[in-house]
């Protein structure tokens, strides 16, 4: 039944990545993922590095609303991983960070437990998202 799991949400990382390379061109190096998994709220984005450069999401889409059609189909996806294990009672990560390699086609994943954006943190999935984005500039 492990495999299973792994193999769902693996499954679910992968599409994912798929959405996200969506919006990249031949010009981008990275994609840097960032999904907030808490109790009582989801929250998905991403950014790109692009030609060396770090790029939002507002500087690589210029329509408004493919950019919330992005993010909340991202949304879904976590989700998704939320049911995947809750149905096979595995414990779920509150926080996904994801780096994809466009041109070496890997992808590193790390995973927090904890919660992460709470009121005892005083912290929001807004706040950590960004500070990722100053962290690679």
């Amino acid at each position: 039944m492990n495999k299973i799991f792994e193999d769902e949400f693996m499954d679910i990382q992968t599409g994912i990545i798929s959405l996200c390379l969506e919006l990249a061109d031949d010009n981008t190096e990275k994609i840097y993922i960032y999904g907030s998994l808490e109790e009582h709220s989801t929250s998905f984005n991403a950014f790109f590095q692009v030609n060396g450069e770090v790029k939002t999401l507002n500087k690589v889409v210029n329509n408004v609303d493919a950019i919330w059609e992005f993010l909340d189909l991202g949304e879904s996806d976590l989700q998704k991983i939320r049911e995947v294990c809750k149905q096979y009672q595995q414990k779920r990560p509150t926080e996904i960070k994801i780096i994809y390699d466009c041109i070496k086609g890997t992808f590193e994943a790390k995973y927090k437990y904890e919660s992460v954006c709470s009121a005892d943190t005083g912290l929001d999935s807004s706040d950590i998202f960004m500070d990722w984005v100053k962290e690679m500039e």
